[in-house]
């Protein structure tokens, strides 16, 4: 089964799905550039582990923490709550920006760790 399928069983929230075959690889990074999909950005989504996936629209991003060898990870399942808020939204690039504090993240950081 594939994970979507268990999140989003009648296909009411993902409405399509792109995977490694649809990533730009520079070296050995695999990009998820999608300004190349024939859709608006403030509709689209991008879950990884890895936050460079999607540096091209961090806005765009959802990070999750890598659940390699977990049998008992619920990261995904864990986003099916804000997955449905986000399909409440007109941009979700809004709320993750408000949310995830991707472009401000190193700042952030630095300035946490100074104070």
């Amino acid at each position: 089964m594939i994970i979507l399928d268990f999140l989003d069983p009648n296909n009411e929230l993902i409405h399509q799905r792109f995977y490694r075959e649809n990533c730009i690889e520079i070296g050995k990074i695999l990009i998820k550039d999608i300004r190349i999909f024939d859709r608006k950005l403030k509709n689209i989504v991008i879950i990884d582990n890895s936050v460079y996936a999607f540096g091209y629209q961090l806005d765009n991003g959802i990070p999750i923490i890598s659940w390699h060898n977990n049998k008992h990870d619920k990261e995904l399942f864990n986003l099916i709550d804000y997955l449905e808020t986000l399909s409440k939204v007109d941009d979700i690039r809004v709320l993750n920006r408000h949310v995830f504090h991707l472009h401000t993240f190193y700042e952030d950081c630095v300035e946490e760790f100074n104070s």
